[in-house]
């Protein structure tokens, strides 16, 4: 059998053209073109299209198809010879391109080249001082175009790219900047813009109540006066159209900050919307502290995003997920050696921050209807735990209450339906089990405790607050319940220590508002104190310039978002003579001291993995996150030590 091989259009498709047979006689053909970037026959033809993709790769795999498989002579015509000529000596350039990325991520500079690039910055009014690790990664980007940027939380990936931008718009290869990013992302871009080159950014936000005519009139008109336009990965499906307009008329770098998100290869809205901006970018940044968390294939997308018309990657999803699970795994080192040349990662080691205090958790006695309470939740709790019966859903419904009665029992009076309030929509819902399992006296306590019992962490919390702002401070307090934030702000206020809570629930210009208002170096503030859910806050929020002093009121079993928590006020900004001091809260000998054990051991051997490998794989070597089996087994063992001494 003989094909011909053409080129179809301007350069948009191979066109495939059997010569001696039909294409019906090849059974299953059209299964197999789907993996060929998604051809398909067209009477008796078979087209593949080639817009924004590695042309050499898709060649290759097709003659592997064709003439492994299918056992194929190939021919190609003047057009496509000539295309796949210009993909050689494009390639050959590439390799030499990517060779000197490489170089510049080692460090291995032209000092000219730099101090060019650092007097082209400081020409387009960019102020900022930044750290030496931030500008090999601003000159890294500006050099390859094309980045991700993998360091940890706090190493001021925002300024790193603002740096890049304008060096590339001094040059006029880009003059727009477009960022993807979480709500929660917005104000931190708006104020590293002002602080990067003293000037508050003409902005346009893009968010589910933002209006289609504004945005249609900002983004389609000929002259666009915008220095920065931010829009939330949910929005980005419903506006697609508007957004490729723009991008097809306007030199624009695209960054996707906290790109985790689009990670998802299985069709995922999220992610397919965002990954169709890619082509009609001039410059593409990607931001992650956590690249690969569960598998390779997390990267993925992220690779596909940065450079779509080259195969970066090299291997196929079902490849990578193969290799996550083999540890030394030989593909491995060929995988980062593919990768390496376009990703920077600062580790938090180097970021030379000052050390922070870690205070001894302070063990409070509980009041005495709370020890009753939290004496009948905790059997029933290590009941379920024991029995060898129940759900994981049962078991982590009891956990839950556990964790509740420890910090304030008033919120066992409500179901766990509000448990997911805030949490990342990764995170896989479950029905949780509401029932307690106790007894009508305990039920009677519990209906009443709001009324008859202020839970003993609320008034040490209190107690930590009217220090911290006596001495001129001011404090985050972290609680994992949405009820415990109502309910300890309630307190405070009536304690007379004025606070704010930010949390899932909190309205988007009020959360600016509220952030703004705490991080103002220059006016003082109606409060000094903010009640913060870690899972809806948890990341791309700076809390660092006013405040360092944190409060842990409440923790899960959760090393992820605990880290994540911590670096809102420990990060880059930081002055040598700043302490960074954080404080915890335990009800005596309950849940909260074996989950800040089980958390801090998670921590640990977290901190070594990620400070130790390129690209660590968290999910293959340890779970760091909720509930696992070691979590339950510290529970039980712990609920028994403590009768133990208590009989």
């Amino acid at each position: 059998m003989r094909i011909k091989i053409g080129i179809l259009g301007d350069n948009e498709s191979f066109v495939i053209t059997p010569i001696d047979f039909n294409v019906t006689d090849i059974r299953g053909i059209k299964v197999y073109l789907k993996n060929l970037n998604g051809g398909h026959v067209d009477n008796d033809k078979i087209i593949i299209p080639i817009v924004n993709v590695d042309v050499l790769d898709l060649y290759h795999k097709t003659v592997e198809l064709f003439e492994g498989r299918f056992k194929c002579h190939i021919e190609k015509d003047a057009d496509a010879g000539s295309l796949l000529g210009n993909a050689v000596n494009e390639e050959e350039r590439f390799r030499a391109f990517s060779a000197k990325a490489y170089a510049i991520r080692n460090n291995n500079i032209d000092s000219s080249e730099l101090t060019a690039f650092l007097d082209c910055v400081k020409q387009d009014s960019f102020i900022r001082t930044l750290k030496p690790f931030q500008i090999l990664s601003a000159y890294h980007l500006a050099f390859s175009h094309n980045a991700c940027n993998f360091s940890v939380p706090g190493a001021g990936k925002t300024s790193t790219v603002l740096a890049a931008y304008a060096y590339l718009a001094s040059c006029n290869e880009i003059e727009k900047l477009l960022v993807v990013g979480p709500l929660a992302s917005f104000l931190a871009w708006k104020k590293e813009y002002f602080y990067c080159f003293g000037t508050a950014p003409k902005v346009l936000e893009i968010m589910g109540n933002t209006p289609d005519k504004r945005i249609e009139k900002e983004l389609m008109r000929s002259s666009i006066d915008l220095d920065l336009i931010l829009v939330s990965y949910g929005s980005v499906s419903r506006q697609l159209d508007k957004l490729l307009f723009f991008l097809r008329n306007n030199r624009t770098m695209v960054v996707l900050d906290e790109a985790h998100r689009i990670k998802n290869v299985e069709d995922g809205v999220q992610s397919n919307a965002t990954l169709q901006l890619s082509p009609f970018a001039r410059s593409r940044a990607v931001l992650t502290g956590t690249p690969a968390p569960n598998s390779y294939v997390d990267l993925f997308n992220l690779y596909k995003f940065i450079w779509p018309s080259h195969n970066i990657i090299g291997f196929s999803v079902p490849q990578l997920a193969n290799m996550s699970k083999r540890e030394g795994d030989p593909r491995i080192s060929e995988l980062i050696s593919r990768i390496s040349p376009f990703y920077i990662r600062i580790r938090k080691s180097d970021l030379g921050l000052p050390e922070p205090w870690f205070l001894p958790p302070k063990s409070v006695q509980m009041s005495p209807i709370q020890d009753r309470i939290y004496d009948a939740i905790s059997r029933m709790a290590v009941g379920r735990l024991e029995d060898g019966v129940s759900s994981p859903t049962n078991r982590l419904s009891a956990i839950i209450r556990l964790r509740q009665a420890a910090s304030n029992p008033a919120l066992l009076n409500r179901g766990l339906d509000d448990y997911y309030d805030g949490l990342d929509e990764s995170v896989p819902r479950v029905a949780l089990d509401s029932n307690l399992n106790v007894s009508d006296e305990i039920m009677d306590l519990i209906r009443t405790y709001k009324e008859t019992e202020i839970p003993s962490k609320f008034i040490e919390a209190g107690e930590l607050a009217k220090r911290v702002i006596a001495e001129g401070g001011k404090l985050v307090i972290w609680c994992e319940f949405v009820g415990t934030c109502d309910d300890l702000s309630d307190y405070l206020s009536k304690s007379g220590v004025e606070n704010r809570i930010l949390y899932g629930k909190t309205d988007y210009l009020d959360r600016e508002r509220i952030i703004n208002e705490f991080t103002d170096k220059e006016k003082p503030s109606a409060f000094n104190v903010v009640i913060a859910n870690p899972h809806a806050v948890g990341e791309s929020i700076s809390l660092h310039v006013t405040c360092h002093n944190a409060l842990y009121l409440e923790q899960s079993f959760n090393a992820g978002t605990y880290m994540q928590s911590k670096d809102r006020i420990h990060r880059v900004g930081l002055l040598q003579s700043d302490i960074t001091r954080y404080y915890y809260i335990h009800s005596a000998n309950t849940i909260d001291g074996v989950v800040f054990e089980r958390v801090n051991t998670k921590e640990k051997r977290m901190l070594e993995l990620i400070e130790s490998q390129d690209i660590p794989l968290i999910a293959n070597n340890q779970d760091f996150l909720e509930d696992n089996e070691d979590d339950i087994k510290a529970i039980i063992r712990g609920y028994y030590e403590y009768r133990s001494k208590h009989i």
